[in-house]
């Protein structure tokens, strides 16, 4: 039977976390000066390249984890009424935007900070009023946007806001099944190449909803079908590694759009779910990754940030981010940071939100 929605997929947790931590390795070419940034010298790169080199495609596979996770918990609730527009609104808000506003107001001290000591800015340039609105309404990447600003990786938090509005109204007409995720796909594609960020939000959320409905049907007619998905899995993910780690280093392997959107990143959701399902728990040592998957995506910025002004004023260059013990002393600060930030700021900041917008739903810290 599938999994009831009070329960936790452990394994697809740890995956979101290590999702996080493969786009903070593709954002390690901060710290270097584009003119004289060479890939092939950052630390450990013959091991960690498919991160180096594909490490943004993870964004994809967080819509498509979104999208499952959202069918799972929601979509019932939702075309049922028995969760109103209020409280999901208060759901949501409550999750994401305490650390978004918190990790965009540093940023924009650290910025102007910078912009007073060097006359420039750090990797994203449009730092202005207008685009601090943006961020603060959620919506710095929705097509009113003249670039990149402020916290950057913020872009997706705002497709995210998109998607659940979409999705929760497309609940409320009626319970959304694959004929709907084929329609919400299609248009992903349609809007590909006219707005990216939605395009590919889309198209990811609804895949990952429609694996959501084939996990369920599998479960449902106790289909034998889990060792074969995880097997599948496991053999992209090792075409995948092996055209990373054995092709031609000077050749940066990228692994293809349809591969990934359509293939792997579906494929991969769907088979842990179900090996999860069939052995009861998988992936409950690393699931701390996904508790903190949210931190560590929107402190990696302000955290570099922090590292290159630090550097500046020990005399540090930008070759010292080459060395692996840079690295370590990154990620470590960077976990460390999440996780008092996940225990200390943001499960009180959600519960006390939800106490006061629906208190209903004050002991809901599980979305």
């Amino acid at each position: 039977m599938p999994r009831e929605p009070g329960g936790r997929f452990y394994s697809l947790d740890a995956l979101r976390g290590l999702a996080a931590l493969s786009i903070v390795l593709w954002h390690w070419q901060h710290f270097f000066p584009p003119e004289s940034f060479r890939a092939e010298r950052q630390p450990l790169y013959p091991l960690l390249i498919l991160f180096y080199t594909n490490g943004l495609r993870a964004v994809d596979l967080f819509f498509c984890l979104s999208g499952f996770i959202f069918f799972w918990l929601y979509a019932e609730k939702i075309s049922s009424a028995r969760i109103s527009g209020r409280e999901f609104f208060i759901l949501r808000f409550s999750r994401l935007y305490p650390l978004h506003a918190a990790t965009l107001i540093f940023v924009a001290a650290a910025q102007f900070i910078r912009w007073q000591a060097t006359g420039s800015f750090f990797i994203y340039p449009e730092n202005d009023a207008y685009h601090f609105l943006l961020h603060s309404a959620l919506a710095s990447s929705i097509g009113l946007e003249r670039g990149y600003s402020f916290n950057g990786p913020a872009w997706s938090i705002s497709v995210e806001a998109f998607l659940y509005l979409l999705f929760f109204f497309s609940c409320r007409v009626a319970m959304p099944r694959w004929p709907f995720c084929l329609l919400a796909i299609l248009a992903g594609i349609a809007l590909w190449t006219v707005y990216l960020p939605i395009g590919r939000g889309l198209i990811s959320f609804f895949v990952g909803g429609g694996m959501y409905l084939a996990y369920r049907r599998i479960t449902e007619r106790r289909l034998p079908l889990a060792i074969p998905c995880v097997a599948l899995a496991a053999l992209g993910w090792g075409v995948t590694l092996a055209q990373a780690w054995f092709g031609p280093f000077e050749h940066s392997p990228a692994i293809p759009t349809l591969w990934s959107i359509f293939l792997l990143f579906p494929l991969t959701v769907l088979a842990l779910a179900l090996a999860e399902t069939q052995r009861g728990t998988l992936g409950r040592r690393l699931s701390f990754l996904g508790d903190i998957s949210y931190s560590s995506y929107l402190i990696q910025f302000p955290l570099q940030l922090v590292f290159v002004g630090a550097a500046a004023l020990i005399g540090l260059r930008s070759e010292h981010f080459y060395s692996p013990v840079m690295m370590a002393l990154f990620f470590l600060v960077l976990i460390a940071l999440s996780m008092a930030s996940s225990r200390y700021f943001e499960r009180p900041a959600q519960q006390w939100l939800r106490q006061i917008g629906a208190p209903s739903l004050a002991r809901t810290t599980s979305s």
